[in-house]
């Protein structure tokens, strides 16, 4: 099930989840930063864009899809699917398919024709759902690769 994250706990575990994902190309974002992120908001008209994926009341993901991804001298105008993250025990189970393809229909919806991401390590996985490779970028200490996905 894929929702929005209205549940402060959800919420809260989500940026957790997300804080230690992401802080070395992130270490000043605060889990306040996140919880802000993920507040619910009028998704019919505007970004960011939050939704998680459940198992019952179990949070098994969390994604959003924002205007600006934080990555340095970046041309692209976005939006950008950001912070993609599924719980290592729901792993490989459809889970973070369903939540990027929740974020693109999203993007759809506002009138976006393509949407932009980047990842460390996951290029292929995002390949495999249609995404094109765009260019390398440099992110704190790593490499990144900027993909984008076109929308129909």
């Amino acid at each position: 099930m894929v929702e929005i994250p209205a549940n402060l706990q959800i919420r809260s575990l989500a940026a957790a989840w997300s804080i230690r994902a992401w802080r070395e190309s992130f270490p000043t974002d605060t889990a306040q930063w996140y919880l802000n992120l993920y507040k619910a908001g009028d998704y019919s008209r505007s970004l960011p864009i939050t939704i998680t994926a459940l198992s019952g009341r179990q949070l098994i993901g969390v994604g959003s899809l924002v205007a600006d991804d934080e990555l340095p001298n970046a041309p692209e105008l976005g939006p950008w699917l950001a912070a993609i993250y599924v719980s290592p025990r729901f792993r490989r189970k459809g889970a973070g398919k369903k939540i990027v393809q929740e974020l693109l229909d999203h993007a759809f919806l506002l009138g976006y024709l393509e949407v932009f991401a980047y990842t460390e390590t996951k290029r292929a996985w995002y390949e495999k759902m249609g995404w094109q490779f765009v260019r390398n970028a440099e992110l704190g200490n790593h490499q990144v690769a900027v993909i984008k996905r076109k929308l129909n």
